[in-house]
């Protein structure tokens, strides 16, 4: 955290998060990748490049990377509902919601059905706000440099990268897994996207991973430090955006085992009534965080609390096609086309899963006119499709092997969270119509359940071949999704869009 919080510092410092000069931007990416690489080299020549030296500097190229994608990314690339930003301009999107909080340091105080992603809970805003107003302090009078928000951006995309893998650690993954993890998540594309991106998703995530991770510590010790961690980060989690609530799922199953194994061991009297007020305080502190904004919006104004803002793009609307369609009609994908078709050229992405493919490696960035960013792209992709291979491999096999495990309960979570984020992905997209309903950044919680499940293909045992075969195969996949995952964002500044064809919708 210390290294993360000091590199987004310096950076913020030296550049305001804003190189103008892409080729410098690329330079300065290589001579970072030349330095860890040959750093690299030294340790293992003096014989102290232990697997722990190798993941450390896995994500130090994978920070370099987010850094460097921070630096010829501004805000009008690759964003989110993000509109424009003019002083005194409360627009409708996060760039009016972000100068609304800044300026006035007070929730919505209206109906906010009428006022696009001020629906949002207000958490992201004011940490926001409260970064922006002290940065402020040290630029001249009346100047705005709102790329500093960046820095946020990419402090919350690293630690989250560290969470996850933190969280691998907690549920077991073995020793010689660990490099294969690191690889995987330091350069995971959606974490890249998030780094530069500037709405509310990726500290929603952060918060999200953090407490699972503290509910797990909590599950084995029993401790009320890690109950009341884990219940803030969630109650500041659904603060930020309320679809963190989905945690309740994994976390509630959890909870229900801990506390009918402790109603039943005969080793402490009060085992269960202690749990019980474990499990007390944690809805006492996390609902009240994490509804008070939906509660407060629906008292006054009559919002119900699940409001969620209707998409309205005509070209976006898939409503005409079956949900046996949106979940089972896989239309020539990946051979025709791997980037995400938004409708506007009169195509349209209904299937959600190939829709969550295509938002996981690419975002809505489409390519497709550039050859040598398809190219790479297209290599991305077919590498990441053998590893959701291996995920279901590993799927298989760690329910085939539950019941010789030492974590079985912890592990069955895993299956528990896979669950609910596959019917929440189902259920929103089919409820919301539309391609951006399908987008992963509303279904990141995969990234550590299938990750894990991924690591867990790597224990198979062959018979006809040596132990290390699967462990093997699953770092040699992993390692080749690395590197090209950091070709195609260490590139993807020579692209030039061009221009944009809109086709009028004709279904």
């Amino acid at each position: 955290m210390a290294f993360t919080a000091i590199g987004c510092f310096l950076v913020l410092v030296t550049t305001g998060m804003q190189l103008d000069n892409d080729k410098v931007t690329f330079g300065l990416m290589l001579a970072g990748y030349a330095a860890v690489i040959v750093y690299g080299l030294y340790l293992r020549r003096r014989g102290m490049l232990s697997e722990d030296a190798v993941i450390v500097l896995i994500f130090v190229i994978g920070f370099w990377l987010k850094l460097c994608y921070n630096l010829y990314t501004d805000l009008s690339e690759r964003q989110d509902d993000l509109g424009v930003f003019k002083e005194g301009d409360y627009n409708d999107w996060h760039a009016g919601y972000l100068l609304y909080v800044k300026d006035f340091f007070r929730i919505p105080d209206f109906d906010i059905r009428n006022r696009g992603q001020y629906y949002h809970p207000p958490f992201h805003y004011f940490v926001d706000a409260v970064f922006m107003r002290i940065y402020e302090l040290f630029l001249p009078k009346g100047t705005h440099n709102y790329e500093a928000w960046q820095a946020l951006s990419l402090f919350w995309a690293q630690l989250t990268t560290v969470m996850v893998y933190k969280n691998l650690k907690l549920l077991g993954i073995k020793t010689e897994s660990r490099t294969s993890a690191a690889l995987v998540l330091s350069a995971f594309p959606m974490f890249i996207l998030f780094s530069a991106s500037l709405n509310n998703d990726i500290l929603s995530i952060l918060l999200y991973f953090t407490g699972f991770y503290y509910g797990v510590l909590w599950f084995r010790e029993g401790k009320y430090k890690n109950i009341v961690i884990s219940a803030l980060a969630v109650g500041f989690g659904m603060m930020t955006k309320l679809a963190v609530g989905v945690i309740a799922f994994p976390l509630g199953f959890l909870f229900v085992v801990k506390f009918i194994k402790d109603l039943i061991s005969n080793k402490t009297e009060h085992r269960g009534k202690r749990t019980f007020l474990q499990l007390v305080i944690f809805a006492v502190t996390a609902a009240p965080l994490g509804l008070w904004f939906q509660v407060h919006n629906l008292i006054k104004f009559g919002v119900p609390i699940n409001y969620v803002l209707p998409a309205t793009s005509e070209y976006q609307d898939i409503s005409r096609f079956t949900p046996v369609q949106r979940l089972f009609d896989f239309y020539g994908f990946p051979i025709e086309d791997f980037y995400l078709n938004l409708g506007s050229d009169g195509t349209q992405d209904y299937n959600i899963f190939i829709t969550q493919v295509k938002t996981c490696l690419f975002g809505g960035e489409n390519c497709r006119d550039d050859f040598l960013m398809s190219m790479t792209g297209y290599w991305l992709l077919l590498i990441f499709l053998v590893l959701l291979v291996l995920v279901a491999a590993g799927m298989i096999y760690t329910a085939g092997t539950l019941s010789r495990r030492g974590k079985f309960w912890e592990e069955l979570a895993m299956f528990v969270m896979f669950a609910t984020e596959t019917v929440s992905v189902v259920v929103f997209a089919i409820k919301y119509p539309h391609i951006c309903s399908q987008d992963f950044r509303y279904s990141t919680p995969f990234i550590l359940c299938c990750t894990f499940f991924l690591l867990r293909a790597g224990e198979f045992e062959l018979p006809f071949y040596r132990k290390t075969f699967p462990h093997k195969l699953v770092k040699g996949i992993a390692l080749a999704f690395f590197i090209m995952s950091v070709v195609y964002y260490s590139i993807l500044w020579t692209y030039v869009k061009g221009e944009v064809i809109v086709v009028a919708p004709t279904w």
